[in-house]
């Protein structure tokens, strides 16, 4: 009788234990209402996973804090997306069309545009930049004029001299603007 009443009371224990480490990286959302009444709102849920060690122990998130030891969340920033990037060459002209690359540009860095959606690009030089895809992550350390028209882009830059045009929405630009904001590989 007792293993019952124990097992009983351990159950629910566990089960709300194993939920614990899981509730930090689940985001639930509301779908905006339907105009018919009969159905309920559908929830849209997303979960975020933790990095691993290779010893498979999972470690903290990789937002970049506002300041660093050196005082330089851009160059910090930088160089964290710099380590897991591909190296692409640039031919002139260049597209990114494709989703969740990390990329550092090489060469004669041109005219870039972005098309697609959660890329983490890097670059010392781009004469352009040009962004309509959604979520894109850009630090390039000097370009003339770059305009976006996606959403929710973050794009920094070191040169005093670059030409902005924003027409997307909740894009945030400029030498600051990777201030916290969560790189995760």
């Amino acid at each position: 009788m007792k293993k019952t009443k124990s097992a009983r009371l351990i159950l629910p224990l566990a089960a709300g234990l194993l939920v614990l480490p899981l509730a930090s990286c689940v985001t639930i959302e509301q779908a905006p209402e339907e105009q018919s009444s009969s159905t309920a709102p559908s929830i849209i849920a997303t979960v975020t996973p933790s990095p691993k060690d290779a010893d498979g122990t999972a470690t903290p998130s990789g937002n970049v804090p506002k300041e660093t030891a050196g005082g330089d969340s851009f160059q910090q920033s930088f160089e964290t997306i710099l380590k897991h990037a591909t190296k692409t060459k640039c031919t002139g002209s260049d597209t990114i069309a494709e989703n969740g690359k990390t990329l550092f540009l090489i060469g004669d860095c041109r005219d870039v545009t972005i098309t697609g959606t959660g890329n983490m690009i890097v670059s010392n030089h781009m004469k352009s930049l040009d962004i309509s895809g959604t979520g894109n992550i850009v630090a390039v350390k000097s370009v003339r004029d770059v305009k976006v028209s996606g959403m929710g882009n973050t794009v920094a830059w070191r040169s005093d001299d670059t030409q902005v045009s924003d027409t997307g929405e909740n894009n945030t630009l400029g030498e600051g603007s990777l201030q916290g904001v969560p790189l995760t590989f």
